[in-house]
């Protein structure tokens, strides 16, 4: 038997960062990588500048994603690479 949580993690985004890479936020979003960028630059989507270094703060992505959506303010956390399995 798969167990599930080998399936759907994957190995960058499966320890709970903080931060999280263009690359990885474009993933769990499902846009291009490109396209996350983008978000990024016009100031849409919520970053952290560590000298030249891009990231997307794990809190701030989940506070957007939430606010796009017409989420209440206190909603649980949408963006999470924890699956449990019962």
């Amino acid at each position: 038997m798969i167990e599930l949580t080998s399936v759907f993690q994957r190995p960058s985004m499966a320890d709970n960062s903080l931060l999280l890479t263009v690359t990885e936020t474009a993933r769990l979003l499902r846009i291009s990588r490109n396209l996350a960028y983008e978000l990024v630059a016009r100031g849409e989507l919520p970053s952290v500048r560590l000298g030249r270094v891009i990231r997307i703060p794990r809190f701030g992505l989940e506070s957007w994603l939430a606010r796009e959506a017409g989420l209440p303010e206190h909603a649980s956390p949408v963006v999470s690479s924890n699956l449990q399995t019962h």
